[in-house]
């Protein structure tokens, strides 16, 4: 019993120094870091009782939850609020392969007020759905790129546009559109729809550059906005490397950034996995963050996230 508790605990240990140091690297590591609030969660639980029957196992592995607590935690305790500003309410969804794209979508949009919307695994078919169920109506300014299966990306304004993008990673094709949103009272801010290619076994290479090479806030440029489907967590060291750059999460700012993202259809999966948090909002370190939540996605696996912002005005 003494040898298992601790090669539990000694595994335990690995892990803690792992996802402390952010040494993550290559498969299964990348996608076991994921897992991190869970793992806290397993060593704190087994650790007290462990105390009683085996001291020495029991204590290491009360020691990694807590230090895994302690760097998970932040993420459910709100920051402060913005003070006065111009409101911008943004939106985020994965729509499955252009699944998601359906008049309850649409409505949803309505209902929440939204300002922008940014869109990933965009179909020619979705696009023609969206535009069918009336979109236009509420977000006319547009930038799309629809492609075949996941690899589509769209971003919707209800505040004109102006020089729009679109660039692909490679060299596995996933389109990212963005803009420069007008928006008026607080002049331009640069948004962009993000979605990396997933950590899957071989390409945990090319999903870690696609997320080295999102854009960077410029301080001296327009405040900047990611929305999308990262396919990573807070626990990654690669995405934690973005809001060192300049950026916040706006879901850990407001004390909800465990609130999981996906899978929320687990007949879309070949697998059960825990619910874990893969769609974000990042906001330029100059922009407050007012309210987040998710919504329900209807036809696809992830949640629809939405966040009211709060812009410096101009």
């Amino acid at each position: 019993m003494t040898a298992v508790g601790w090669t539990i605990a000694g595994l335990a240990a690995v892990f803690t120094v792992i996802r402390a140091l952010g040494l993550e690297r290559g498969t299964p590591l990348v996608q076991l870091v994921t897992y991190t609030p869970y793992a806290a969660a397993l060593a704190l639980l087994a650790g007290a009782p462990a105390l009683l029957v085996a001291p020495g196992p029991g204590l290491l592995l009360t020691a990694c939850g807590l230090v895994l607590a302690g760097l998970v935690g932040p993420r459910l305790i709100p920051g402060p609020r913005p003070g006065e500003g111009v409101r911008l309410r943004v939106m985020c969804a994965n729509l499955l392969y252009g699944r998601g794209a359906t008049p309850r979508f649409v409505e949803q949009l309505k209902i929440d007020d939204v300002d922008v919307l940014a869109v990933q695994e965009l179909t020619g078919e979705g696009l023609a759905a969206l535009d069918e169920a009336g979109i236009d109506a509420l977000l006319p300014y547009r930038v799309v790129a629809p492609a075949p299966g996941g690899g589509g990306s769209g971003l919707f304004s209800r505040h004109p546009i102006a020089e729009p993008t679109s660039r692909t990673h490679t060299p596995i094709p996933l389109n990212q559109t963005g803009a420069t949103v007008l928006v008026p009272g607080a002049g331009p801010v640069l948004v962009e729809s993000a979605h990396p290619y997933p950590p899957r076994k071989g390409h945990v290479g090319v999903w870690s550059q696609n997320i080295r090479t999102q854009p960077l806030p410029a301080p001296d440029g327009p405040p900047r906005i990611l929305l999308g489907d990262f396919n990573a967590t807070l626990d990654h060291a690669v995405l934690r490397s973005l809001l060192r750059a300049g950026y916040r999460d706006a879901a850990a700012e407001r004390g909800r950034g465990l609130l999981p993202t996906w899978p929320c259809r687990t007949e879309t999966l070949p697998f059960w996995t825990p619910p874990i948090t893969l769609d974000h909002v990042l906001a330029d370190a100059r922009i407050g963050v007012r309210e987040f939540g998710t919504r329900h996605p209807g036809e696809s696996d992830h949640t629809i996230v939405v966040a009211e912002l709060v812009l410096p005005p101009a």
